[in-house]
């Protein structure tokens, strides 16, 4: 399986192809089955933020395109029947950084549409986190209007990127942020 470490959006219908050429020149991006998803990956997730940052200040046509930007940490492949058991084994490192933070999981799904149903799968893991902090005597609020973090489960058909959007990275590039 071909690893990625970003899931990039496209904003609107616009130049796909322009887009898909300008990403090419900071690391490898893929067309995936579904319109206007590309996957990429780069040497330094945060060096490509930045880049995009910077491009589209200076209004540069295919950058204004893009219209999400997620950094995943983590990439595997799923079944449906084991899909909430894997992300939250994903999710696991994320817990001390979620400690005493608003957050909460947000599931982009791409493919097995009626048979993951995102809200259910987003209140498991939300659970599992609460479960997992409580247990340490930790207190962790979900906070759908000012989180400090977003864990983001990105899915393309059978394959699962999982992140973590911090306040401070959804602040700084308007373009990192879920759906």
């Amino acid at each position: 399986m071909w690893e990625f470490n970003l899931v990039v959006t496209m904003d609107r219908e616009g130049r796909f192809g322009a887009m898909l050429k300008e990403l090419a020149l900071y690391g490898e991006f893929r067309r995936t089955e579904f319109f206007g998803v590309v996957l990429g990956r780069v040497q330094k997730p945060e060096a490509f933020l930045e880049t995009v940052l910077e491009k589209r200040g200076k209004q540069l046509t295919a950058f204004q395109d893009v219209g999400r930007v997620i950094p995943l940490d983590q990439v595997f492949t799923f079944r449906p029947e084991n899909f909430v058991e894997l992300v939250g084994a994903a999710i696991r490192p994320y817990l001390p950084r979620l400690a005493g933070k608003r957050h909460y999981v947000r599931l982009e799904r791409r493919g097995f549409k009626g048979v993951i149903v995102s809200p259910e799968a987003e209140q498991a893991l939300d659970h599992l986190i609460a479960e997992e902090l409580t247990s340490q005597g930790v207190v962790a609020p979900v906070d759908f209007e000012h989180p400090d973090a977003v864990v983001v489960v990105e899915t393309i058909g059978d394959r699962c990127g999982v992140g973590m959007l911090t306040r401070e990275m959804m602040d700084r590039y308007p373009f990192v942020r879920v759906a």
